[in-house]
């Protein structure tokens, strides 16, 4: 019997991307999905112009993501069409039928105080991609504060990306015991504020994928 890794490969997204040399080394160490900020109160935001010159440098089977909070249906239109975004991910309070109102797909941010939560956080968003994320009262993510793992549901699991906190040194713990549709990291790979740290990035990807 095939494993359900070899069936279902995990996928990788790096967060927070700012600088090309960033991107560059996070394609080289194997991550499938690069995330670039439009929330202008982010200290990692970007502008769509940034974006999309580093958009154009990344390979075809890498996914540019972009992350949102709460924003204008112009904003995101403009960041699909000027910097090439093909995957949008929403942290704020956007209804579900917001996140299906573009031409590209959607994945919703949950922020939970712990998984057993999210179950009924996702019941409005039936079809998306999700990704869990530790809640915090002034934070839209970002925390760097980690999610006690906890048993979670095989049908939610497979549409599900892990975020919050998480380092080369406990992604693989996380992958075992979930086996979720994907892992998300930002801080965890950072040298400093929005600066990638080359072996971090490596480290990360490869322990993930290796679980």
């Amino acid at each position: 019997m095939t494993s359900a890794r070899h069936v279902r490969p995990l996928c990788v997204k790096v967060c927070g991307i700012t600088r090309a040399e960033d991107a560059a080394l996070a394609v080289e160490a194997g991550a499938d999905l690069l995330g670039f900020n439009f929330y202008a109160a982010s200290p990692r935001c970007v502008s769509t112009a940034l974006a999309a010159s580093i958009v154009r440098t990344l390979p075809r089977h890498v996914l540019a993501v972009g992350i949102f909070v709460n924003p204008e249906a112009d904003a995101v239109r403009r960041a699909v069409e000027m910097a090439g975004i093909a995957l949008l991910q929403f942290h704020g309070d956007e209804p579900p039928e917001f996140c299906r109102a573009f031409a590209v797909p959607a994945m919703k941010v949950l922020r939970v105080a712990r998984l057993a939560d999210l179950d009924k956080a996702a019941r409005a968003y039936p079809d998306e991609w999700l990704v869990a994320d530790t809640a915090d009262a002034l934070l839209y993510g970002g925390t760097g504060r980690a999610l006690a793992v906890e048993p979670v549901a095989g049908t939610l699991a497979r549409r599900l990306f892990v975020a919050g906190g998480l380092k080369p040194e406990t992604v693989a713990d996380v992958v075992r015991m979930l086996r979720p549709l994907g892992v998300d990291v930002c801080s965890g790979v950072e040298r400093s504020l929005g600066v990638k740290d080359p072996e971090r990035v490596r480290s990360f990807v490869i322990n993930a994928k290796a679980a």
